[in-house]
């Protein structure tokens, strides 16, 4: 019930200025405050149904369609063994990227966010499921490294995929994971989550030298992205759990 109302106040806030194509700055504040709080996850879920509500009053604003694909999907994220819900809250972020590739098919943010949300959704469904939608996300990502080299997002996302899906059955190679994830590191050095992932990348392959040395530089030099504050604790929390497993 709580979720529902903050996600009705939300919209209450917004009406007045329905005519506008941006949501207005006083609701993407009262939105920030609910995501700021994300750290619990019932806040979290409240920052998704809001997001994704203002997402629908306000379809032209991109900017408000990304955050609400991205919170969506992270959300979606830390829903472990509750498949039912991943699924459900990582529909609402790909709801808020196809807003986006309707406007424009060929907008690299959107279709990135609707190759994490679909991926997130398949998930859900189980392994099978999972491995299928990374047959088809493969070729959606080689085309956004084709169509916009220099943006390191789908290098993440692609060397992530190399470095976990299993070489036996699937296109799983860690060592081509690595060389994507180095890639995505040399166009955005000092993003946690890239770091991170590259760090995993390095442990993958046995190399603890370089593993300990990028968990370190991301608690030391990573950086928060746009609407992510929260990003760099998290990630520095993280990589210190792991620095601790690397020298057990």
């Amino acid at each position: 019930m709580r979720a529902i109302a903050i996600t009705l106040a939300l919209v209450l806030l917004a009406a007045p200025a329905l005519a506008q194509d941006k949501l207005p700055k006083k609701d993407w504040d009262e939105l920030m405050k609910v995501y700021d709080a994300r750290a619990e996850l019932d806040k979290h879920r409240e920052a998704v149904a809001g997001a994704s509500t203002l997402a629908k009053v306000y379809p032209a604003d991109k900017e408000l369609q990304v955050f609400c694909a991205m919170t969506s999907y992270y959300c979606a994220h830390r829903l472990l063994e509750r498949e039912k819900e991943k699924k459900k809250v990582a529909l609402l972020g790909l709801a808020c990227a196809q807003r986006i590739l309707k406007a424009n098919p060929k907008d690299y943010d959107g279709r990135f966010w609707a190759s994490m949300t679909s991926f997130k959704s398949r998930s859900a469904d189980g392994i099978k499921a999972a491995l299928k939608e990374a047959n088809k996300i493969k070729k959606y990502l080689e085309e956004l490294q084709q169509d916009e080299p220099n943006r390191f997002e789908a290098y993440m996302l692609l060397g992530t995929l190399y470095r976990e899906l299993p070489p036996v059955l699937t296109w799983g190679n860690p060592k081509k994971g690595l060389e994507m994830l180095l890639k995505s590191a040399s166009l955005a050095p000092d993003d946690p989550e890239v770091l991170l992932e590259l760090a995993a990348a390095h442990a993958k392959m046995g190399d603890k030298v370089n593993a300990r040395a990028t968990y370190q530089k991301c608690i030391n030099g990573s950086k928060a992205p746009k609407n992510r504050s929260w990003e760099p604790e998290d990630a520095n929390a993280y990589a210190r759990k792991m620095l601790k497993k690397l020298d057990d």
